[in-house]
């Protein structure tokens, strides 16, 4: 090992091999992550990337059969996937003792789908079955809505699931189309994770059995974005049946390398992460005006936001705006406190401490920054940075990004566009 907390391993042909021992776990995690994801696709084609990892379960060149991808789970294993704007990621987890199973199936998953024309028609309705399922759950739909009003007439913003009428038209042929395009050996990333994972000369010379005749090189890359408003904007979405008004209330951020990430990470905390946050004392405590509310960022290689969402009463959708923007305002005017800071370095240091006990965390954490091209920083680097962080820095930060003029609501409830909803959006 290199002396550091994870080796890896370039392949003559560009997958790039992650390891990550885990002394004291009795399981390992692999996974094959591929850099692409819905901003990769044309509008023609939105959802294709989803559409083949779902495509891939129905069978590969070694495993033909959905019964036989699922090995892993008749070992006793966990297996799944994901796809999401810019990258797919093709995960399990076993016992230590079935790793290389473990490995060898989401080799299969990523690299040889068999992709019959037989399972498309029937899986296509599969996804327009989820499709539904989300535009019936306001909270899902809210999310997209407000991901879609940030960056309209972009790849960036098309739904990641894809249109009925994009999913309508792909068949094989453009599911194989599209694997040959962007499952290359450029944009792979494997991660093993786990107790294995100090036998390093197994891991690489499996994965090299694996991974290295893989062959050619991606050609193309996103559309990039500029984050462009000058004034607050309204989404609205009207389902008549809605029983609760979803809102989500955000504004434009940092893109995904830059280093007010780590203040931004403790102004989440204290602002909208469970019980001790301003807004869910606020919001939720003292005015009881919601349920849920929590805050949350996002954020890619050009650009990113930040956002808070909450389930609240159709009548009370203005009071609960005027709230949250008057807790903005109040954070804008004054900053945080010193003791906000100290409990929310403790709290995300301890969440960071329950999570490092799962390999699938810990192989995300690396596999994530290595296929994204970040510069590498290890989970201590990680803590002593946020350690590092004070509350002049975050306080700096707030009138960098809580504008006025890049403010944002999305709004799901039974009701019409109320052109007083724009008024809300004051600090």
């Amino acid at each position: 090992m290199s002396g550091k907390p994870y080796d890896k391993i370039t392949l003559k042909n560009g997958v790039r091999l992650m390891i990550v021992p885990m002394p004291g776990v009795n399981s390992v995690a692999t996974s094959v992550m591929v850099g692409v994801g819905s901003r990769y696709e044309t509008p023609e084609i939105n959802g294709i990337s989803h559409f083949l990892e779902h495509m891939v379960f129905k069978g590969t060149k070694k495993y033909p059969t959905t019964e036989d991808v699922n090995t892993i789970e008749r070992a006793g294993g966990l297996q799944n996937a994901y796809t999401d704007i810019d990258i797919t990621n093709y995960h399990n987890k076993v016992l230590s003792t079935d790793w290389m199973l473990a490995l060898d199936i989401n080799r299969e998953l990523a690299v040889a789908p068999l992709l019959e024309q037989k399972h498309v028609d029937k899986e296509r309705d599969v996804i327009i079955e989820e499709m539904k399922r989300y535009e019936d759950e306001p909270a899902a739909k809210v999310g997209e809505t407000f991901h879609h009003m940030m960056y309209p007439d972009t790849r960036l913003g098309m739904p990641i699931i894809g249109k009925e009428k994009s999913l309508r038209v792909i068949a094989s042929q453009e599911l194989k189309a599209y694997h040959d395009r962007w499952y290359t050996p450029d944009r792979m990333v494997v991660v093993v994770a786990g107790k294995p994972a100090p036998h390093r000369s197994d891991v690489v010379t499996k994965a090299e059995a694996l991974f290295g005749p893989l062959k050619g090189q991606s050609m193309g890359d996103i559309e990039l974005v500029s984050d462009r408003q000058a004034a607050p904007k309204v989404e609205v979405v009207t389902k008549p049946d809605a029983q609760q008004a979803h809102l989500i209330l955000g504004l434009r951020a940092f893109s995904r390398d830059s280093e007010d990430r780590f203040a931004w990470n403790l102004f989440n905390l204290i602002m909208g992460v469970s019980f001790t946050s301003r807004l869910f004392r606020e919001i939720r405590e003292k005015r009881g005006l919601c349920y849920h509310i929590r805050s949350s960022g996002d954020s890619w290689r050009d650009v990113g936001y930040w956002s808070i969402y909450a389930g609240v009463a159709t009548d009370k959708v203005g009071e609960a705006v005027r709230a949250i923007m008057h807790e903005l305002s109040k954070v804008l005017a004054s900053g945080v406190t010193r003791d906000e800071v100290k409990v929310a370095k403790k709290r995300l240091v301890t969440m960071l401490a329950f999570r490092t006990e799962d390999p699938e965390f810990m192989g995300e954490f690396y596999g994530r920054q290595e296929l994204y091209n970040q510069k590498l920083i290890t989970l201590p680097e990680y803590i002593a940075k946020i350690q590092a962080v004070t509350k002049m820095q975050i306080d700096a930060l707030l009138p960098k990004y809580i504008r006025q003029e890049t403010l944002n609501l999305a709004l799901v409830w039974n009701k019409p566009k109320d052109e007083k909803l724009s008024a809300l959006l004051r600090l």
